[in-house]
């Protein structure tokens, strides 16, 4: 179950990327250190691997599926 500090890779469309869960002051988006109360970092917590999760991003609605978690 994805929680603060869990690595996952996710994927969108044809991307897959590796993002880390940290506390707002760890945040570093450049380096896929996403915050736990960004709206994408949110979204994320307490789900698992296979889970497809849906974020409200500035380009329009995005579909994630958690392809790990570690």
């Amino acid at each position: 179950i994805v929680s603060i500090g869990s690595t996952i890779t996710v994927q969108s469309g044809e991307n897959e990327r590796v993002l880390t869960i940290v506390g707002a002051s760890e945040a570093d988006p450049a380096q896929g250190k996403i915050s736990n109360e960004s709206p994408l970092g949110a979204a994320f917590l307490d789900r698992n691997i296979g889970d497809e999760v849906e974020v409200d991003t500035p380009g329009g609605k995005k579909t994630y599926t958690i392809k790990s978690i570690s």
